[in-house]
């Protein structure tokens, strides 16, 4: 292995600490509604788009589910946590992106967020000027697993796509690697990572603390076996 030219990150669940936020406001708003999102439905929706994860809900609900006025709510309900009870970035974030930036690797964030939000939590946190280039869900047709978002950082960086690691906590987002052409690392949120994870991504990682200290190592292939 060897060391990339360029880090693409998704957001929530990566660098933000944002699912179980978003867990609780959506089974809330589900809730009031008279819909039951179990915890078993939600892991289905974790790497999608909004409106992908809307979609399921539909699907799963029944024509009785609105999705405009669940979209109105669970949005309100997340921005109350927030502000309530704000939103910390994960663990070895600000310390990867410092090595990145010394290391002359450029960055780039690929979420399945709208970009004009994920832009607003980036600076909220002051790390935006740390990304070249910020790609949102609502910039692509399809969102991931298909590898659009990813595919249009790449192009902004202007550098091929092998030469390109995909940083993310979702299946999914491996997917989305491997689909264009990528490489991939896992560090898991909520969903511990699956045997076809572990065998898609160069290497499964308990925080970007732990990435740093891969990368500066080289990438080492024995890196693959840390869970």
């Amino acid at each position: 292995m060897r060391t990339p030219h360029a880090l693409i990150f998704d957001m929530d669940g990566l660098l933000l600490d944002t699912e179980l936020h978003y867990k609780r406001s959506w089974t809330q708003a589900a809730k009031e509604m008279g819909f039951d999102l179990t915890d078993e439905l939600y892991l289905q929706l974790i790497g999608i788009t909004v409106a992908d994860a809307e979609e399921v809900l539909a699907k799963e609900f029944g024509e009785e589910f609105d999705k405009a006025k669940f979209h109105d709510r669970a949005a309100f309900l997340y921005e109350e946590l927030h502000k309530k009870e704000g939103l910390p970035l994960k663990p070895g974030v600000r310390e990867l992106l410092v090595w990145a930036k010394d290391n002359n690797i450029p960055c780039a964030v690929g979420t399945s967020t709208v970009q004009k939000e994920a832009i607003a939590r980036l600076k909220h946190h002051e790390i935006f000027e740390y990304f070249l280039v910020v790609i949102g869900g609502d910039m692509v047709k399809r969102g991931k697993p298909n590898p659009d978002i990813f595919l249009m950082a790449q192009g902004e960086l202007n550098l091929p796509a092998d030469n390109c690691l995909i940083l993310e906590d979702a299946h999914s987002g491996l997917l989305a690697a491997r689909a264009g052409g990528m490489r991939s690392c896992l560090v898991p949120d909520l969903l511990p990572a699956s045997d076809e994870s572990r065998r898609i991504a160069e290497g499964v990682f308990e925080s970007l603390h732990h990435v740093r200290e891969w990368l500066a190592q080289g990438c080492p292939v024995a890196e693959k076996a840390v869970k």
